[in-house]
């Protein structure tokens, strides 16, 4: 079965959010293009959704690095319109990486198998942080990973928070396409 694997379109994320992403906002055309073109053909649809309670090690009130966002039932913590749907599957996680064994979704591997998941297709927020992660843990199952770049947006990471020295888009892709992801470009 071929899936698209939403990640993190959530508002916190976007213009005025708690964690705005530089950029974000641009690709909300073409992720409103992939979510019609998914409906129109009957491509399932998972998104991997932060949803937090504020107790998580990432949050700067707890020695993280990043603010306060996406708090269980607030505003922040919902998909923008853009990728709205009510047949997708959403696997929320309290951490960047969905697979992670604490702070992951600890069903999504079962969903997966159970589905027979042979291919995805993976846009949204942000590629050198919660997108590749979602890569490499679809890599590991066996999955084949088709990353739209023209639907994913990545941040510079001056500190390296998630691998060693400075990261960037370049490297994410880089890293990604050596773990065997290929990349594409979205035509809506």
């Amino acid at each position: 079965m071929k899936i698209f694997v939403d990640i993190d379109t959530l508002t916190d994320f976007f213009g005025g959010g708690a964690l705005e992403v530089p950029g974000a906002d641009a690709i909300r055309p073409v992720l409103k293009g992939l979510t019609k073109f998914a409906k129109e053909t009957g491509t399932p649809i998972i998104k991997f959704n932060d949803e937090h309670d504020g107790t998580e090690p990432e949050m700067s009130c707890n020695g993280g690095p990043f603010p306060l966002h996406c708090l269980k039932d607030t505003e922040g913590a919902m998909g923008i319109i853009e990728t709205a749907t009510k047949k997708a599957t959403i696997f929320p996680k309290q951490c960047y990486d969905v697979f992670d064994k604490t702070l992951g979704n600890k069903n999504i591997v079962d969903w997966l198998k159970n589905k027979k998941v042979t291919d995805s297709y993976v846009y949204g927020l942000c590629g050198n942080i919660c997108i590749e992660a979602a890569v490499v843990g679809l890599l590991k199952l066996g999955i084949n990973v088709n990353v739209f770049g023209n639907a994913v947006v990545w941040m510079d990471l001056d500190q390296g928070i998630f691998c060693e020295g400075t990261d960037n888009k370049e490297q994410s892709i880089k890293r990604m396409r050596k773990a065997g992801a290929h990349f594409a470009k979205a035509g809506v």
